[in-house]
C-alpha cells in the first residue's frame, strides 16, 4: 500500500490511541478515512508507525497501532538553530516550516538587546511545524523554546557541540561552509535585524562560541538561519 499522508501522534508506545482533535478532524473529515482504513503515523521523534482506524469520529479518532519502526532520515550532523524573532513574524513562520522540512534538531528563539519582537506565539509555531512535518513526510519535529540571550547561553553551557555566533568584524573570520566539526552537533546563533550587541558577542565568546561568517553577503535574519540549515544538510552528503 502507498501512503501519501502522515498523521502526527506524539506517543506511539500504546497499542490503542486517540488522535488529537485537529488530527482527528484531518483524518476523518478532511481525508474521509473510515473504520478499517490504514494510516501512517509519525511521533516527531524518529519513529514511524502504521495503524488501523477503529473509531472514525472527527473529534476523537481512535486507532490501533499495528507496527512501528525507526525512521531512516536522522541527520548525522545535527543543527540547533538559535535565532532572534524578526519584526515581521511571517518570516519566522516561513523559516520554521523550512527548518522542519530540512530536518534540523532544535530551534530556540532568543530575545536580544536589539530585538524588535520580544515574544512569539509558540502554539502557532508548533502547529506550523507539525503541518510541515506531515507535508514533507519527515519524522523529526524539532523542539522549540523562547529564552533571553543570556538564559539560552546558561541553559546550554554544558552541551557538547560545536558552537558558533554569526558575527564577524574582520575579513579573517572563518566561513561556516568550510568548518570541520569536532562533534556531531552544531549550535548556531543568529541575531536580530539590528545584530547582536558587542556585549552579547563578548558573552558568547567567553562561553566558547566562535565567530563565523555565513557567506559574503549581508543576509536577512531568516535567510541567515536558512543558510545555516542548508549548509549543515549539505554536509550530510560530503
Amino acid at each position: 500500500m502507498i501512503f501519501n499522508q502522515y498523521f502526527y501522534c506524539p506517543d506511539l508506545t500504546n497499542p490503542v490511541v486517540t488522535l488529537s482533535a485537529e488530527e482527528s478532524e484531518h483524518c476523518c473529515r478532511a481525508l474521509r478515512h473510515h473504520v478499517g482504513d490504514e494510516i501512517l503515523l509519525t511521533d516527531g521523534k524518529g519513529i514511524l508507525g502504521t495503524a488501523t482506524v477503529m473509531v472514525d469520529n472527527p473529534k476523537a479518532c481512535m486507532i490501533e497501532i499495528t507496527e512501528t519502526h525507526e525512521a531512516a532520515d536522522k541527520n548525522r550532523c545535527r543543527l540547533h538553530l538559535v535565532i532572534a524573532p524578526t519584526k515581521n513574524i511571517d518570516r519566522i513562520e516561513w523559516l520554521v516550516e523550512k527548518c522542519v522540512e530540512i530536518g534540523i534538531e532544535a530551534i530556540s528563539f532568543i530575545i536580544c538587546d536589539n530585538s524588535e519582537r520580544p515574544r512569539v506565539n509558540m502554539d502557532r509555531l508548533q502547529r506550523i511545524a507539525i503541518s510541515a512535518l506531515k507535508q514533507s513526510q519527515t519524522s523529526w519535529l524539532p523542539p522549540m523554546e523562547l529564552l533571553s540571550f543570556k538564559e539560552f547561553l546558561e541553559k546550554h553551557a554544558e552541551e557538547a557541540a560545536d558552537k558558533y555566533i554569526a558575527w564577524c568584524d574582520d575579513e579573517n573570520t572563518r566561513q561556516l561552509a568550510t568548518e570541520h566539526f569536532q562533534y556531531d552537533s552544531v549550535i548556531l546563533l543568529v541575531g536580530p535585524e539590528g545584530d547582536f550587541s558587542e556585549e552579547e558577542v563578548s558573552m558568547a565568546k567567553n562561553m566558547g562560541y566562535a565567530e563565523i561568517k555565513l557567506g559574503n553577503r549581508r543576509l536577512r535574519t531568516e535567510t541567515a538561519g536558512l543558510y545555516g540549515c542548508l549548509l549543515l544538510a549539505a554536509k550530510e552528503w560530503m
